[in-house]
């Protein structure tokens, strides 16, 4: 933790300063540490360089907690990987409309306080610190944090925190640009998680989402029957039900075959054209992701990512678009892609 991100802090209680009190540094790091309210006399630690805010200890969200810091533990070394990075840079580019990197960074320039709610191994933090002006925190409620911080945490303007999406330690109406990605759907309820971070941004400021889209009827039925059951399996019934998912994925993408629907089947959800086959049945029937690089420890992890999270909530276009009417915000790019929506809109 940056001596830095101090000034920055409130208690996410209730929204008072707060006292640090240090007990190991290693240079300009603080490494253990407490974080104490003055009003209402929380009590929070800082440790192995991150300040620990998550307070919640619910059933329902310590489970998906507990499945993304499994998820981590297991993959993150995969996910870190250039390919990896590289292709969830392409692919956020071309969801929020920026096209290109320099347009991005051109739009990240007038940004000087930036949230990453939600930033997993902290791939979207470093994303996010191009402008060197700016001060990026980012947060992550599962243990997925300590990866992140140790991979970018010595960069000079991100700081690091485990934290809950839905109890900030920071003041209303304070930051420029909040992105979170991939994250929403699986809080206890998507919209209101969404209303209350735009509370949180400037007059002016931007925000960024990413969640689930509803699949076709078929699909949506089979996930509720599978996941009813996942969600209750113990970690490594999970992780090997993961497997047996992306095996099916790796055996239809290896059949490489296309198939062609002549004309819309309209109480399927499917729209008449040319499928490859593991992607029809992907998006139509059946969750069984595999990743077009072969990596198999990587598509264990994304099917892990859907089926052992307690939360994992799918939405309608007109859902969001009634998010940010609600919230008061102009929607500037809306994209709706198989997999989810993307949206970023200015207050």
């Amino acid at each position: 933790m940056k001596q830095k991100l101090i000034d920055f802090l409130v208690c996410p209680t209730c929204r008072k300063d707060v006292d640090v009190k240090i007990q190991k540094k290693q240079g300009s790091e603080i490494i253990e540490g407490s974080i104490k309210c003055h009003e209402c006399k929380d009590d929070f630690k800082i440790t192995k360089g991150i300040p620990r805010f998550v307070v919640d200890n619910t059933k329902d969200f310590v489970k998906t907690e507990d499945a993304f810091s499994e998820k981590w533990k297991r993959h993150h070394k995969n996910h870190h990987k250039k390919d990896w990075v590289d292709f969830q840079r392409k692919w956020f580019l071309d969801r929020y409309g920026w096209k290109t990197l320099d347009n991005f960074n051109k739009f990240l320039s007038s940004k000087s306080m930036i949230l990453d709610a939600g930033t997993g191994i902290g791939n979207s933090a470093k994303f996010l610190s191009t402008n060197k002006n700016s001060q990026v925190l980012a947060l992550d409620a599962s243990e997925s944090i300590d990866f992140a911080y140790a991979k970018y945490g010595k960069l000079p303007n991100v700081h690091f925190l485990q934290a809950d999406l839905r109890q900030l330690p920071f003041k209303k109406n304070f930051f420029d640009y909040i992105y979170s990605d991939q994250v929403l759907h699986h809080t206890k309820n998507t919209g209101t998680s969404f209303k209350y971070l735009t509370k949180f941004l400037t007059k002016s400021g931007h925000i960024s989402i990413y969640v689930y889209n509803k699949k076709a009827p078929v699909r949506e039925y089979v996930d509720d029957y599978i996941r009813n059951k996942t969600v209750k399996m113990t970690t490594a019934e999970c992780a090997e039900f993961s497997k047996q998912m992306a095996l099916l994925g790796k055996g239809l993408a290896q059949l490489k075959k296309k198939i062609k629907i002549p004309q819309d089947i309209p109480l399927l959800g499917v729209k008449a054209g040319e499928y490859d086959v593991q992607r029809f049945v992907y998006w139509h029937f059946l969750k069984c992701f595999w990743d077009e690089s072969d990596n198999f420890e990587r598509s264990i992890g994304v099917n892990f990512d859907w089926y052992s999270p307690k939360f994992a909530f799918r939405h309608t276009p007109k859902e969001v678009k009634t998010w940010f009417k609600e919230s008061k915000l102009k929607i500037t790019s809306f994209k709706e892609i198989e997999s989810g929506i993307s949206v970023t809109g200015k207050k």
